[in-house]
């Protein structure tokens, strides 16, 4: 078994491409959140607001610590 050679465009990591299934899932997951989003503001009123409100701060907050963390380990 011959040991494993290094690619010859210098080493640099190809990145991998996504299939149609891929592809056509996220399409779907991007477009479904906002109508769903969309369809309980219809049904519940404004209290939907709220709650996604707080979750949208409950992930952005989520998010600033693991960009500081980030930050600090380098």
């Amino acid at each position: 078994m011959s040991p494993p050679r290094a690619p010859e465009d210098g080493g640099a990591p190809r990145r991998p491409s996504l299939s149609c299934g891929a592809r056509l899932g996220l399409l779907f997951g991007l477009l479904s959140g906002p109508a769903y989003i969309a369809w309980i503001a219809g049904v519940e009123g404004g209290r939907i607001w709220v709650v996604l409100g707080l979750i949208l701060l409950i992930a952005g907050c989520a998010s600033l610590a693991h960009w500081l963390m980030g930050r600090v380990r380098r």
